[in-house]
């Protein structure tokens, strides 16, 4: 794994303007009149639908959402509206990354010192993965994220859409992180009676979603594979966050953490690896999704790391055998090694080495979406869905890296980068 070459991060300076605070999801996918009607015409358009590409694509937006997808024709450029010129490139749904972390983190550094510090890191680091083709990112554990979700100018993105967890839960058995960094947060359940008021708290707290730690982490003995919370710790949670509307994403390593996170109705496994065949038909049987998480090991040299990506690129083999739903999600977090920007579409690239390329990219798009109940806004491009959008010069199926090559990217029919000369007025 470590051989394959990643694409630097690109430097996004500045910080976020002044913004409406507190808003939603549902906010942010609607733009009404403040964005201009545009037209943008797409040489190849892969829509994320499982439909074969189409070439020579008009695409009618009008208030941030998508009105029509249609054959490309002498009247696309005389409807009055803004044109994009993308008949060079291939046209396809922005990018979503279903786990990672904005920590603020710099290269080299655990975290820096003071909170403005990491928060002002994080924004630039925002502002990466939306230039890079991310429009949508799911943060699963951070102190800082839901500022930046609630500080987002919906006039002018300069971060992705984003879902955030806060803090996570785990049990009192031991943390998920080993070792357990000073700024690093995670209450404790300690049992079935402190669930309820555990999810209320980060209920009250805004959260998106509810983050778990059924297992220890990477570091600990062997994969980090020891269970901290019971079938019943878990279950107490689970319904008490489906209770608010809000899906449990479980740290989950090993058999038997995977399994107690099934038993327990939990919405989605995050790592999941070291699983039998027989772990992974239960999974492939339940309503869970798994997100494998390959980047953060696959490109670091440690034994550790290596004797990790092995290990989860065998279970995603086995799940995707078994019929496993699966989602891209990098964990990445900023050091050196999971820099934020272009290197988080090598996630997708990895979980292309065991699926077919269309697989792959509908893992970072429509089944990512789906996971996160956010497929009626986005995922794919279709009539009455946000105007997420992004072009690369080639095929990105016959080179998944051509994902680290994004040249445009729109947010809800905003554009926030174009680097092929292709706006007009």
């Amino acid at each position: 794994f470590a051989s394959r070459e990643i694409v630097s991060i690109e430097r996004a300076e500045g910080s976020l303007p002044g913004a409406e605070r507190g808003v939603k999801w549902e906010a942010l996918g609607t733009m009404g009149d403040c964005v201009a009607q545009t037209t943008v015409l797409a040489g190849h358009l892969w829509d994320g639908s499982g439909a074969p590409p189409q070439a020579n694509v008009a695409i009618q937006i009008a208030g941030g959402r998508i009105e029509s997808c249609e054959a490309l024709d002498s009247t696309a450029e005389d409807r009055g509206r803004r044109l994009v010129d993308l008949r060079g490139f291939w046209v396809m749904p922005g990018l979503i990354d279903a786990h990672m972390h904005l920590w603020g983190l710099t290269p080299g550094e655990v975290s820096p010192a003071d909170y403005e510090t990491r928060l002002s890191i994080a924004e630039r680091q925002a502002k990466a993965l939306l230039h890079a083709g991310f429009t949508t990112i799911r943060d699963l554990g951070s102190p800082i994220t839901p500022r930046i979700r609630d500080s987002t100018s919906t006039d002018r993105p300069t971060a992705p859409r984003i879902l955030a967890a806060h803090v996570g839960l785990t049990g009192a058995r031991g943390p998920w992180l080993i070792p357990q960094p000073s700024w690093w947060e995670a209450r404790v359940v300690r049992g079935v009676a402190s669930a309820g008021d555990a999810v209320r708290r980060l209920h009250d707290e805004g959260v998106d979603v509810v983050k778990i730690g059924a297992s220890t982490g990477p570091g600990a003995e062997g994969f980090g594979d020891i269970p901290t919370l019971t079938i019943d710790e878990i279950r107490a949670v689970c319904e008490a966050a489906h209770g608010f509307g809000l899906p449990v994403a479980a740290h989950a390593i090993g058999s038997e953490a995977v399994r107690r996170c099934v038993a327990g109705g939990v919405d989605t496994i995050e790592h999941g690896y070291g699983l039998s065949d027989d772990d992974c038909d239960l999974v492939a049987a339940s309503n869970a999704w798994i997100v494998p998480t390959l980047r953060t090991r696959a490109f670091r040299s440690t034994a550790e790391a290596q004797a990790t990506a092995r290990a989860q690129m065998d279970t995603l083999q086995r799940g995707v055998a078994a019929g496993i739903r699966y989602a891209a999600g990098t964990d990445s977090v900023g050091d050196a090694a999971t820099l934020h920007g272009p290197g988080n579409a090598l996630e997708i690239e990895l979980m292309g080495r065991v699926m077919p390329p269309d697989a792959a990219l509908a893992s970072g798009t429509r089944e990512a979406a789906q996971m996160l109940g956010v497929d009626g806004e986005t995922g794919t491009l279709a009539v009455g869905k946000c105007a997420d959008l992004i072009a690369v010069p080639r095929d990105p199926r016959s080179d998944l890296l051509e994902l680290q090559q994004v040249k445009f990217v729109m947010r809800s029919g905003r554009v926030v980068r174009d680097d092929t000369s292709a706006a007009e007025s």
